[in-house]
């Protein structure tokens, strides 16, 4: 027996060292292989993430850029932007967040952050363009970052990107990207505020959309050039409804008839634009989210959707607050003290609570809401 002991004792202790042996080269090799993983420019990991959004607009989709456009003044930089949500000015013209904001968190992403703010280092996730003022026809407001200015700076980003994460992975990024666009609606602001005491003929409306169309097309055509395949665009707001529209026209009522047919005019002009860029360009995909109608809706329905005001801004002066007063500190303005009861932030900005119900229509609704495609369709093509 006590032979037997021993010998058993004895393979027992060999079985351990064996055990331990081989528990040791197979996490040897496990930390190996994984050393080899995180060294790869693009892992498993990196392939899974969601593709980046690159946005494009006005102060409607402003997230901070225009505050670093070198001009004193400009943006969104004093209270009582920012108030709702970041408890302090953030360069949104909003109370909160603005609609790229909610899209992109959606997506599981970051807030875009601006092209412009200081440090700036990583652009794999997405980078907002977007400023206040901004037309497509850049002699409309030409001291502001305009389309064209925010595209030059996109394409200043790209050598940016590839130092980043390296050639073929930015390659894939800018492919797999949404380019989201908020465009055209200061153009039409400008038209009218060039023309209050002249009428505007059905010829000079539609000579100066098609000036607009295709300088949109000029430059989605730029970002398709450098891989971009993926497009979403939120139409021109029911202009006629805005209170700064209402206010600078004298009109009294819902909404202006003249400002509205004009938006629909492009609108539905753009659809068209819009198809025609998809037989154009190959692989091109795009989203059009029907902004006008969610939002004139809203005007007109305010309480059905949860608003207790429609009509008039949160925050300015003059009839239905259309004067942009609001954070201005040598102008008298006054400030609401729920802006979740109120559907416009200012004199043509929305709040947060209503920018976050845009922002679920774009990112989940079926047409005509949104098509052909909805935002998280687009995001997984």
């Amino acid at each position: 027996m006590p032979t037997i002991s021993s010998s058993s004792s004895t393979t027992k202790k060999i079985n351990m060292v064996n055990i331990t042996s081989i528990i040791t080269t197979f996490t040897l090799s496990s930390l190996v292989l994984l050393l080899l993983l995180s060294s790869s420019p693009c892992t498993a990991q990196n392939a899974t993430l969601s593709p980046p959004i690159y946005v494009f607009g006005d102060s409607l989709y402003d997230g901070g850029m225009t505050l670093f456009n070198g001009i004193a003044g400009a943006g969104a930089e004093f209270w009582p932007y920012g108030e709702t949500f970041f408890k302090k000015p953030v360069g949104r013209y909003c109370d909160g967040r603005v609609i790229p904001d909610f899209l992109a968190r959606y997506a599981g992403l970051p807030f875009p952050e601006p092209y412009l703010k200081p440090g700036l280092t990583d652009y794999s996730k997405g980078i907002n363009f977007a400023s206040a003022g901004a037309c497509v026809l850049i002699e409309l407001r030409p001291s502001t970052i305009n389309l064209k200015k925010q595209i030059n700076y996109f394409l200043k980003m790209i050598p940016q990107l590839k130092r980043q994460v390296g050639e073929e992975e930015a390659t894939r990024l800018l492919s797999k990207a949404v380019y989201l666009f908020n465009i055209a609606g200061n153009d039409y602001v400008t038209l009218f505020q060039n023309n209050l005491k002249k009428t505007i003929s059905d010829d000079q409306k539609t000579s100066f959309m098609n000036q607009i169309l295709g300088n949109i097309t000029i430059h989605i055509k730029t970002i398709y050039d450098q891989g971009g395949r993926k497009f979403a665009f939120q139409n021109v707001g029911p202009l006629g409804c805005m209170p700064s529209m209402k206010y600078m026209l004298g009109f009294i009522g819902t909404c202006m008839k003249e400002p509205q047919d004009l938006a629909r005019m492009h609108n539905v002009a753009f659809i068209e634009h819009a198809k025609n860029m998809q037989s154009q360009f190959p692989g091109f995909e795009y989203s059009i989210y029907d902004f006008f109608t969610s939002l004139a809706t809203r005007v007109g329905n305010g309480p059905q959707y949860g608003f207790k005001e429609s009509q008039t801004g949160c925050c300015g002066s003059g009839i239905y607050h259309g004067d942009f007063t609001c954070q201005k500190k040598d102008k008298s303005f006054s400030v609401c003290s729920n802006p979740n009861d109120y559907l416009w932030f200012d004199a043509a900005h929305t709040t947060d609570k209503a920018n976050q119900q845009f922002a679920k229509e774009f990112w989940a609704a079926s047409s005509p809401v949104v098509a052909p495609n909805n935002l998280q369709t687009l995001f997984a093509l």
